[in-house]
């Protein structure tokens, strides 16, 4: 049964290292982006700070797609096993 009366049984959805390695390499190239793109790039505070708060807006936005695109290729990968 589901912990939550009356939202129907839950699949739960482990996290693996290659999650987590696919996630940190998309969001580090999505904070230079940002970052490129709201900073002029150089080796500055500045820079560096749009780096950190840019990778880290990209992974809070995208830990869900990243792990939506896993579960997809994982129930196509099972699909033509069989």
């Amino acid at each position: 049964m589901s912990d939550n009366p009356g939202t129907g049984p839950s699949e739960e959805v482990p996290v693996e290292r290659r999650d987590l390695v696919v996630l940190a390499v998309v969001s580090v190239v999505g904070g230079v982006l940002v970052s490129s793109w709201l900073v002029t790039p150089g080796l500055t505070p500045q820079y560096i700070q749009g780096i950190f708060v840019g990778a880290c807006l990209t992974a809070f936005f995208l830990f869900i797609p990243v792990m939506g695109a896993r579960l997809f290729i994982d129930d196509w990968r099972n699909e033509s096993d069989e």
